[in-house]
């Protein structure tokens, strides 16, 4: 290939990837107004019983993530045991991966507090 259409490639590859990072912060107010139309119609006590169901899941995910960061440290203290680092590049993927699902769920817990506290000042 010519280095004039790797140029031109190179352009279109990143004028397609910009929009689609630029947009990435609105996923979070797309996530909000889905939880609203799933909760629709819910009580207080609806609210607080999914606040405390996702707490669980919390807890287990933070679990997790503790088990793979101590796998993690112990491959970097022994490298001989993953000379390639294939095992600990996955596992902090994976650590990263459970981390992005416990902050989506700890949002989901304010919110279902705060929809339970707006409805307690509405009755």
């Amino acid at each position: 290939m010519s280095p004039k259409i790797l140029v031109i490639l190179s352009l279109l590859v990143i004028l397609v990837g910009i929009p689609q990072f630029a947009l990435a912060g609105e996923i979070s107010k797309e996530q909000v107004s889905e939880w609203k139309l799933e909760t629709q119609g819910w009580s207080i006590l609806d609210h607080i019983a999914a606040a405390n169901s996702e707490e669980e899941e919390v807890q287990s995910l933070e679990s997790r993530v503790q088990h793979l960061d101590a796998r993690i440290s112990n491959l970097e203290k022994k490298p001989y045991f993953d000379p390639k680092g294939f095992t600990r590049s996955s596992l902090k993927l994976l650590s990263s991966t459970l981390e992005g699902k416990k902050n989506l769920l700890n949002e989901k817990i304010a919110w279902h507090f705060r929809q339970a506290d707006q409805a307690k000042l509405t009755e």
